[in-house]
């Protein structure tokens, strides 16, 4: 049976999480972690969602999942510079996207308090 796609929420959160709480080290289940970021599909509706009822864009919490993945990984990971390469990119698209999401295309701001955090 598949999980419910809002569970994909909480295991980033969780990610960001345990990459806090290391204080940048290494922890069990990072190689897990980095695979999730990389290979996640999140729903159209996240974005949305975290917005309306989180004031925070999906895609910044996903960015900030990702750079400090790749911070970890920079200095732990065998394949430290695939892996830490490839998140980087993963979380400037996430950023990308919003940048999108939180302004207008006359430049104004969408959710001042989700637009402080990105």
């Amino acid at each position: 049976s598949k999980a419910h796609p809002g569970l994909g929420g909480r295991v980033t959160i969780m990610i960001i999480l345990k990459c806090c709480s290391t204080g940048g080290d290494a922890y069990a289940g990072l190689s897990a972690d980095v695979a999730y970021m990389l290979n996640r599909n999140d729903p159209e509706w996240f974005e949305v969602t975290y917005l309306s009822y989180f004031d925070a864009a999906w895609s910044t919490i996903c960015a900030e999942a990702c750079l400090r993945l790749a911070r970890i990984t920079s200095c732990t990971l065998q394949e430290s510079s695939e892996s830490e390469s490839e998140l980087i990119k993963e979380g400037l698209k996430c950023l990308e996207v919003s940048a999108n999401s939180l302004t207008n295309e006359d430049g104004t701001i969408v959710n001042s308090m989700a637009h402080s955090y990105y």
